[in-house]
């Protein structure tokens, strides 16, 4: 082989020698894809957790969870047309006679959101099945029913579960309700409240047994 050839085989070399190093090192300096954010996402408006700057308790909200602070047009002393009730939740929408009525949003205490329509009160969360009392339930039951209304032993999914007995769409007798962050209550339930011997498991691993009534632990 001359000298010529080996010259021009070792620049072949040389260059597919390059080539391949600079795929590799392009390949390795591409940016990073940001990952996904993710956790529970609302549809609350920004607006609607700003804080009340002053009380306004002359008009009279009927909703209790909605007690504490009132902005809007009043009528014989009740929320009456379009305002902003806060208390350990908040609402802002149409009022009638001091209650949620017409087109309104509504957060829990919790940050869950429904945007749609009230009637005295009860927001109209569509539901597939028999009728379940609690708003937060309210989205699809299986289960017994009685008069239309879920009844015995049933199942029911909404932004929360409950699975359990129920009494005329009420929970009623024993059941586990869970809520979206994981906590969850296993027990006694008498007119859709926490009543009678139960335990709450919250999700960080903390427990509470005892005897529960309205909601709350007593002992």
């Amino acid at each position: 082989m001359s000298l010529i050839t080996k010259n021009i085989l070792f620049m072949l070399g040389m260059t597919a020698f390059l080539v391949i190093a600079g795929c590799a090192t392009t390949s390795t300096t591409t940016t990073p894809t940001k990952p996904t954010p993710t956790g529970p996402q609302t549809d609350c408006p920004a607006d609607l957790k700003m804080a009340p700057q002053a009380p306004h308790i002359n008009c009279s909200v009927a909703d209790p969870k909605l007690y504490g602070y009132y902005n809007g047009p009043c009528q014989n002393g009740k929320a009456q047309g379009q305002g902003k009730a806060i208390g350990k939740a908040v609402y802002q929408g149409h009022f009638v006679n001091g209650l949620p009525h017409g087109q309104g949003v509504y957060m829990w205490g919790d940050g869950k959101c429904f945007t749609g329509q009230f009637k005295q009160g009860v927001p109209q969360i569509p539901h597939v099945g028999c009728e379940v009392a609690d708003p937060r339930l309210r989205g699809t039951y299986s289960g017994e029913c009685r008069g239309g209304k879920a009844n015995s032993r049933g199942k029911t999914v909404g932004i929360d579960t409950y699975q359990g007995e129920f009494l005329d769409g009420v929970l009623n007798g024993q059941g586990t309700y869970v809520w979206p962050n994981g906590d969850r209550y296993i027990g006694q339930f008498k007119r859709g409240e926490a009543n009678g011997r139960g335990v709450m498991r919250y999700a960080d691993g903390v427990e509470e047994t005892g005897l529960w009534q309205n909601g709350e632990l007593v002992k």
